[in-house]
């Protein structure tokens, strides 16, 4: 992996890693649906002004309307609804355990929808090997499974279940599409979508804003959104979607530092055995996959 992609896949992972903790500081005081609207409004906003600026285009032909509305409805629209609903209900930290499970969905998703990325030994060990070193992390913290609600671990394993298909159909279909018009066009269509659905099914004026959630917003939606999924969807023409999909592995690490350093929680020998072993997974997923892959380009 070169520098540079070595580089944007750290930068995302750290990023996301965060965004568990400011997500959840977020839920205290704005309901879920609301929330994500926002922070992609939000964004979208920063994206139109960049876009316009450039004096681009939008892509609208067959397959990027079709990509558009696969990632603006199915993933940012429906799994990140799923995800913020379903946290209100368990630990952030149980959420960064669930998605991290979402390489084995895009893995199974690949292999059928993308010739050359098929299901091998390698990959399968690594993503083995990345949710052992999840589970070492989590397991001996038992406050994090305490009292946990059932349906809040069903909404986030939907979740994960959805946006899998999403990515896989953007690598499909990736060199027909730029990867800043899908993110502006996603973003757009999903801020749309949820803020009337919540101002029909929530209560946005009840929210009282404050400088913690009104700065957990921002952050959500300007490192955490802007930024991190510009650089994501930048990472599909360098990598294959299987490997992108390895950094839903890095979260819990960077859940377990921020713990650590900020919350004054506990560091383990066993902790950093997990550590050890995502780090691995994810290096036996991207061993030697350093080229450009071969795009299918019809469904």
């Amino acid at each position: 992996m070169k520098p540079t992609i070595l580089l944007a896949f750290i930068l995302v992972s750290c990023i996301w890693g965060t965004t568990w903790y400011a997500m959840k500081i977020g839920l205290e005081d704005t309901p879920p649906i609301l929330a994500v609207g926002l922070r992609f409004a939000i964004s979208a906003s920063i994206l139109w002004v960049i876009f316009l600026f450039r004096k681009e285009r939008l892509v609208l032909t067959k397959y990027a309307v079709k990509v558009y509305l696969a990632f603006g409805i199915i993933n940012f629209g429906c799994s990140y609804s799923l995800t913020y609903w379903g946290t209100q209900f368990i630990h952030s930290g149980l959420s960064a355990v669930i998605w991290s499970t979402f390489p084995i969905v895009v893995v199974l998703f690949a292999h059928f929808m993308l010739s050359n990325d098929r299901i091998s030994a390698r990959k399968s060990i690594g993503v083995v090997l990345g949710l052992i070193g999840t589970a070492m992390i989590f397991v001996q913290d038992k406050a994090v499974f305490e009292g946990f609600d059932l349906k809040g671990i069903l909404a986030v394993s939907a979740a994960v279940m959805v946006a899998a298909w999403p990515n896989v159909l953007f690598k499909k279909h990736q060199k027909e599409i730029p990867y800043f018009h899908l993110n502006i066009a996603s973003q757009s269509l999903a801020a749309v979508i949820l803020l009337p659905i919540s101002f029909l099914i929530e209560n946005p004026m009840s929210v009282e804003w404050t400088v913690r959630n009104t700065s957990a917003l921002f952050y959500l939606a300007i490192p955490g959104t802007a930024v991190v999924w510009t650089v994501y969807f930048w990472l599909y023409k360098h990598l294959k979607v299987t490997q992108i999909s390895t950094i839903a592995l890095i979260p819990p690490i960077i859940a377990v530092i921020i713990g650590w350093q900020l919350l004054g929680e506990q560091f383990t020998p066993r902790m950093l055995a997990g550590a050890v072993l995502i780090l691995t997974g994810v290096l036996f997923v991207n061993y030697r996959q350093s080229r450009p892959a071969v795009v299918e380009t019809t469904l």
